[in-house]
């Protein structure tokens, strides 16, 4: 039903009028290559629940302000990552799939994975089982206090629910869970696993080090050693790498706003590499 080489506008028809001279595909959005503006900078965007945005409302909001919204670029000429790529691929998603992002990712991923605990907040209603959620904190310099910054009900009531660029919760557990299927290459096609961690070129003669979705680490001599991918949104930092050389995975996973996680990902790393003899 869908294809990454697939126009955005074939397969998100309410777009028909957002710069159709000018083509993006799926596999830009995928890439970063996209050269759409941060949906998050748009202004006064009408929604259509009275309490929060959803995706439905910034989709709307491309599809009605058409070419008056600039693009950042031409597709493919540079690499520039955006959220808005990610809140439109899972558009795309439950588009073509005539469900939910959050229904389509449980059914066809998290429980197929036994990420029993893994969830997308994407409605006040989508929390169940009464989950005791964490909540993100910023460090508040004017009071010297940490205040907290997102979370889901019953503690707090968020507006921007927004999915796709974030809005997953999950535990450890169930990261292990997920570890493992990308360890077997499990849910995708071989093909599939190998262009995902395959970096592209873009006209304007750069190799990113990013593949469809994924960060990649690459030795001095071009061999892919690693790939993973951060995240921060609200107080939470996280962070998922994959060393293949090692065969080792670390998940970071804190709803400290101030923790440098690229940090304690090197600390740990450098502590796992000492001879056993000395640790």
């Amino acid at each position: 039903q869908l294809s990454i080489n697939d126009d955005l506008r074939k397969v998100l028809p309410r777009l028909t009028k957002f710069h159709p001279e000018k083509p993006i595909h799926v596999r830009d959005l995928l890439r970063h290559v996209s050269g759409l503006p941060d949906y998050m900078g748009l202004d006064d965007v009408p929604k259509r629940h009275e309490d929060y945005w959803d995706n439905d409302d910034y989709v709307e909001a491309f599809a009605t302000r058409g070419k008056r919204l600039k693009l950042d670029f031409p597709a493919d000429s540079t690499y520039e990552y955006n959220n808005t790529n990610y809140f439109l691929l899972a558009s795309v998603v439950a588009h073509v799939s005539g469900k939910s992002f959050g229904q389509f990712a449980r059914e066809e991923i998290f429980r197929p994975s036994g990420m029993e605990h893994t969830f997308v907040y994407e409605s006040p209603t989508a929390i169940r089982n009464g989950r005791d959620c964490a909540l993100g904190y910023e460090w508040s310099k004017k009071k010297a206090v940490w205040k907290e910054a997102w979370g889901t009900p019953p503690a707090r009531q968020e507006t921007m629910l927004v999915v796709g660029d974030g809005s997953v919760w999950s535990s450890l557990e169930d990261l292990a869970r997920w570890d493992a299927v990308v360890r077997e290459r499990k849910l995708l096609k071989p093909e599939t696993w190998k262009l995902a961690l395959t970096p592209h070129t873009t006209k304007d003669g750069k190799t990113n080090d990013y593949g469809l979705g994924w960060g990649l680490y690459f030795t001095q001599s071009g061999e892919l050693y690693g790939y993973g991918h951060d995240g921060s949104w609200g107080g939470f930092q996280t962070s998922y790498y994959r060393d293949q050389t090692k065969d080792r995975s670390t998940v970071i996973l804190s709803n400290r706003g101030t923790l440098d996680t690229d940090k304690l990902w090197e600390a740990l790393d450098a502590a796992l590499n000492q001879p056993a003899a000395s640790k």
